[in-house]
């Protein structure tokens, strides 16, 4: 039985969570530069999610279309690491990469489903 956690939605339609999607945060910088020593200095501005590769063994042909029909600023909602529930702005960065079509129970499937994307919306701290 599946429940909402295994899922992932984008552009309002829910696709199966990619088995190792787990969004990590990157911090964001502004003002970086090395001094004559080697010393790296930086103000941290904020962070934002790190760009990703979402990767399925096979997906339906309905959720293989909402990936392929991104175009543009996509937004996408998951569940984040600490239980909360993010929506986020995307743009994917990759073609889809499909390798075989198949067929089971009637239903039009797609082996080794890859697509790469990144998340343009930045946070700060409150």
């Amino acid at each position: 039985m599946m429940t909402e956690l295994d899922f992932i939605i984008i552009n309002g339609e829910q696709i199966r969570r990619p088995p190792n999607f787990s969004p990590a945060r990157e911090d964001i910088y502004k003002g970086e530069y090395t001094t004559c020593t080697g010393k790296l200095i930086a103000d941290r501005v904020g962070w934002k999610y790190s760009d990703m590769t979402l990767e399925w063994a096979a997906l339906p042909q309905h959720m293989v279309d909402v990936l392929i029909g991104m175009n543009g600023v996509s937004t996408i909602v998951f569940d984040d690491l600490d239980g909360e529930i993010v929506e986020e702005e995307i743009v994917r960065t990759s073609a889809v990469a499909l390798r075989h079509r198949f067929t089971h129970g009637g239903v039009t499937l797609w082996k080794d489903v890859k697509v790469k994307i990144k998340f343009i919306e930045s946070h700060t701290e409150g």
